[in-house]
């Protein structure tokens, strides 16, 4: 590993003057997320570029400004602000708070949102008893009617990808585990049981050996952390990724799988499903509201948050 960098010598100050160029304030943003990540290795990922490019900018912005701004080299451990890096990283961070402000007050003159909010929402969101969709909707459209929606269904294990990706502002999701880059408001959470249909063996008082020799309609990417000990149990699977998929290889007769207790209640009282052992096989999941941290304080998505509808449901239902 190469020995940090040693101090610049005699570089000639710059004092800004005239307008900020869109390069300075790319150069700007390069350095506020290298400090923000404690290193150039740790910030390719939230700048999406590789570290020899990243240190090319930061030599540029130091050039430009005609200070050293950092000692750095490949490792977190030895990346270390100097005196003038510090000072400027707090003038970087006010002047964020400046542009928010600023954006706020655009907002205000404009006095409504526009532009395209994009949703991303689970694939059985009209189930939840605890989240009135068309409510929310009709509260959106009432205090923002020229904000474009563009709601969109996925199942548990994309959302978060879709947000990550830039493909959604906001959404709400299952709380599986905190991903760096993104933030979390939880809101609600829900039990899951292990569900056969009337007429699968497993619902004729089989005892708990012989359920986990049935073949399970389970999603192929990693569940809840809570959950993972239970689907190990189940050495049969089949996919089924998505909540309506699932449900409809369960009610096949030919599968047991886990539903959300809200989502299989119908088909309990309709006698179409049974609950296998709930005492055993259940689990709780958290949602959560989620969006990219920089996001967070964008209007529109502080419009969706203020927005829901939640129906007043005893946690765990």
């Amino acid at each position: 590993m190469p020995p940090p960098s040693k101090p610049k010598a005699n570089l000639p100050k710059q004092p800004l003057s005239g307008r900020l160029s869109d390069m300075d304030l790319r150069l700007l943003r390069v350095f506020r997320e290298v400090v923000r990540a404690g290193g150039l290795a740790a910030a390719e990922v939230a700048l999406n570029i590789n570290r020899s490019t990243i240190s090319v900018h930061l030599s540029d912005l130091e050039t430009r400004l005609g200070m050293q701004l950092c000692l750095r080299s490949r490792g977190r451990a030895d990346f270390k602000l100097t005196t003038e890096g510090e000072a400027l990283y707090q003038a970087i961070l006010e002047l964020d708070g400046h542009l928010a402000t600023f954006k706020s007050q655009v907002n205000a003159i404009q006095s409504q949102l526009t532009g395209k909010l994009r949703v991303i929402l689970p694939d059985d969101v009209l189930a939840m008893p605890q989240l009135d969709l068309p409510a929310t909707i009709a509260r959106l459209r009432e205090r923002a009617p020229q904000l474009q929606l563009d709601i969109r269904l996925a199942a548990p294990h994309e959302l978060e990808l879709e947000i990550l990706a830039g493909r959604a502002d906001v959404g709400i999701n299952p709380l599986h585990s905190r991903r760096p880059g993104l933030s979390y408001q939880p809101l609600f959470s829900h039990q899951s049981l292990l569900y056969g249909a009337a007429g699968h063996p497993c619902t004729q008082g089989t005892d708990e050996e012989h359920i986990t020799q049935q073949e399970l309609a389970a999603p192929d990417h990693a569940v809840l952390s809570g959950a993972a000990h239970l689907y190990r149990l189940f050495p049969r699977k089949s996919i089924a990724n998505h909540m309506a998929a699932r449900l409809a290889m369960i009610l096949s007769g030919k599968f047991i799988g886990f539903l959300p207790a809200y989502l299989a209640d119908e088909y309990v009282k309709k006698g179409m499903l049974n609950p296998l052992y709930p005492e055993r096989f259940s689990y709780q999941i958290q949602n959560a509201i989620t969006c990219k941290s920089s996001d967070a304080g964008q209007p529109a998505v502080q419009l969706f948050t203020t927005a829901l509808v939640l129906q007043d449901q005893p946690q765990g239902d």
